[in-house]
């Protein structure tokens, strides 16, 4: 299928280094490494088996420069130590066996590191995360100290020695990481920048420390490392950084790099922080256009990165000649296999990403990365490769939810004789309600793909509209049953509740329910909050509301909800209680228990999901000496996607 991808799958040259396609692993956090900066089985694993999966460039996610000043997260690699590079020498070994070059992330966060940390930068100017957060522990903001000379100076020296190691170590290219607001962009935006040194003012002069990095870069290595330079084409607030600075920045030291990667956007800017990494109801291939612009306007080759979510996304890219190199991360986290399989022209085997921010939110809060839907992600020191079972049994699983059918598969790829039933006509459980709105095309996209797996998995009978019972169960002669019988919607019992006006949330997003003009959804939970944006973005007027604070609430919302929500002008109203629907509206009651009416055509519920408690555990009474019972997902309490298909794993996976 080379025909078909011709393009993003032809080598290209990179300074010196000749990568095998088009394909590079963008850098992603993964929280792999041991406290103290060196690398782990773990890691090795985990960067083989991305390699593995057929990119032609492997990019080791954020990596500081300085362990003292420079790092933004815990688990990162100490590239200031040359203690790193006997473990970094196994890591490269085990990626070059397939192939791929290797490339890092070299950072310095300035103003953004870790809260135990002094932060430094070019000016004193904390970051908007640094200043609520001191507002909500009710403490003095951490000021910035305005770095001196001989800061800059040891700053400068640490870069060199970093990329030093990493070139002692085998790698073939380091990244500069000069976007999002680290240190580097902080000398080059006029935001952070406020010095009258000859640091500061002129685009020259704020340019100074970021071309004397790459001089002392080049000065130690010379050109045996190629240089990518990743910068914020467009830094997306006031006074930031603009396509056009950028592009008169980049003529500076277009002569001193190898490939510019193009991103945009700041960390720890909370309403920018969406469009630096976008979740999934933002559009894909979002920062193309920049490349494309950059590509116009300078002679070096480009890399574009930001929710390219296939193959057919990358070629594109590469064909139409807005970007050189595609850079992808969760698309081919989700799926290692991504390049080998379009190779192949498995293109329907290719998982999708949800774009769902699991893998984010977990690494922010430094927990080792792992995927909602690739179970094996971080954990490939046990599951790679894939554990075969021992004893060939026969698995009964009760439900086609997401949890059943990824147990399911989990089990056919253990090499058991699997019988699947689900009680409706298709596969899909509840998800295939949530996976309606239009705003969840990548929900759509994965529960296909997870359906179409399902009934291809070799060894699988599924048996649709068939509601098993203990007794077809038992007729199976199973060794192992897993229930995943799943949920019921939480229908409160309130006055009004049966009116005509009044519909719950699945029905509204599997576009089964008639919504009048003004609408109050109930409920302002991550479900009823998908619903009010989809139908503030279709022009409803939308309330939504709920009986727990805000702070208390929002927070599990996924990234840029909230302020989507803000931009489509949803009313929301927190700390209120439902307390009576009428033909008219819905009846509310707020914490000082006045009650008001709110004027809907239509009231939607959405008070989350009650388990199938009964009907799971009667399917206990088959556990004996020769037959495991075994429940998972919703049936145990209520679940979100990655708990689901993890749980469907877990317990697959040991039978």
């Amino acid at each position: 299928m080379m025909g078909k991808f011709e393009h993003v799958l032809s080598p290209f040259k990179i300074g010196n280094v000749q990568v095998k396609n088009r394909i590079e692993l963008a850098p992603a956090c993964y929280m792999l490494a041991t406290h103290d900066g060196y690398v782990t089985r773990e890691m090795v694993a985990y960067y083989q088996n991305l390699a593995r999966g057929g990119a032609g460039i492997i990019t080791i996610g954020e990596s500081p420069i300085d362990f003292e000043y420079a790092s933004g997260h815990e688990f990162q690699l100490n590239l200031n130590d040359h203690k790193v590079i006997n473990g970094l020498s196994v890591l490269v070994e085990n990626v070059h066996r397939y192939g791929a070059k290797l490339s890092i992330e070299m950072t310095h966060c300035g103003r953004y590191v870790l809260n135990n940390k002094q932060t430094i930068g070019p000016s004193n100017i904390p970051a908007e995360m640094e200043v609520l957060k001191a507002r909500r522990e009710g403490r003095k903001v951490r000021q910035v100290i305005e770095m001196t000379q001989d800061m800059i100076d040891t700053v400068i020296e640490h870069y060199a020695t970093a990329a030093e190691n990493c070139l002692r170590a085998g790698f073939e290219m380091v990244m500069i990481h000069a976007a999002h607001g680290h240190l580097i962009p902080q000398f080059l935006s006029p935001m952070t920048n406020k010095r009258t040194d000859r640091y500061g003012g002129s685009l020259e002069n704020r340019a100074r420390f970021a071309i004397e990095v790459l001089n002392a870069i080049r000065a130690r290595v010379g050109n045996k490392l190629a240089i990518e330079w990743r910068i914020s084409a467009n830094e997306l607030v006031p006074d930031g950084l603009t396509e056009e600075d950028t592009i008169e920045f980049v003529k500076l030291i277009e002569d001193k790099i190898d490939l510019l990667h193009v991103s945009a956007g700041l960390l720890n800017e909370s309403r920018i922080i969406p469009h630096m990494i976008q979740p999934t109801y933002l559009p894909h291939c979002y920062n193309v256009h920049r490349a494309e612009i950059m590509k116009k306007a300078l002679k070096v080759p480009i890399a574009t990165v930001g929710s390219i979510h296939n193959m057919n996304e990358a070629e594109e890219i590469v064909a139409s000649g807005k970007a050189d190199i595609v850079a992808m991360a969760r698309a081919i986290l989700v799926d290692p296999e991504i390049v080998n399989k379009a190779r192949r022209g498995q293109e329907e085997d290719i998982r999708p990403c949800l774009r769902c921010h699991t893998c984010n939110k977990l690494t922010a809060a430094f927990y080792p990365i792992r995927c909602a839907v690739n179970p094996i992600l971080g954990r490939e020191l046990t599951y790679v490769p894939f554990p075969k079972a021992e004893i060939k049994k026969k698995v009964v699983v009760v439900g086609g939810g997401p949890g059943g059918m990824q147990a399911a598969l989990t089990a056919s790829q253990r090499g058991h004789e699997v019988v699947l039933f689900e009680k409706n006509n298709q596969l899909g459980g509840n998800l295939l309600l949530a996976a309606g709105l239009k705003i969840k095309a990548d929900m759509r996209q994965y529960l296909a793909w997870l359906i179409r797996q399902t009934e291809k998995a070799e060894g699988v009978t599924i048996k649709l509209n068939t509601e098993a019972t203990v007794e077809t169960v038992k007729a199976e002669n199973p060794d192992a049953v897993i229930v995943a019988v799943g949920s019921d919607p939480i229908i409160p019992r309130i006055p009004g509740v049966d009116g005509k006006n009044v519909v719950w949330v699945g029905e509204v997003d599997a576009g089964q329910a008639q919504v009048g003009q003004n609408v109050v959804i109930a409920g302002g939970g991550a479900t009823g909050a998908e619903a009010a944006l989809q139908l503030a973005k279709d022009g409803h007027k939308v309330t939504l509301i709920d009986m727990l604070d805000y702070n208390t609430l929002t927070p599990e919302y996924p990234r840029g909800l909230l302020f989507l929500l803000e931009d489509y002008k949803v009313d929301m109203r927190f700390s209120v209680k439902l307390e009576e629907i009428t033909d008219t509206g819905a009846v509310v009651i707020d914490s000082k228990w006045q009650r008001t009416e709110i004027p809907a055509d239509t009231v939607i519920l959405s008070f989350g999901f009650k388990p199938r408690t009964a009907v799971a555990e009667a399917f206990q009474a088959l556990e004996s000496a020769n037959t495991e019972v075994y429940l998972v997902g919703d049936c145990l309490k209520p679940q979100n996607i990655k708990e689901a298909i993890h749980g469907g794993f877990n317990t697959a996976v040991e039978i």
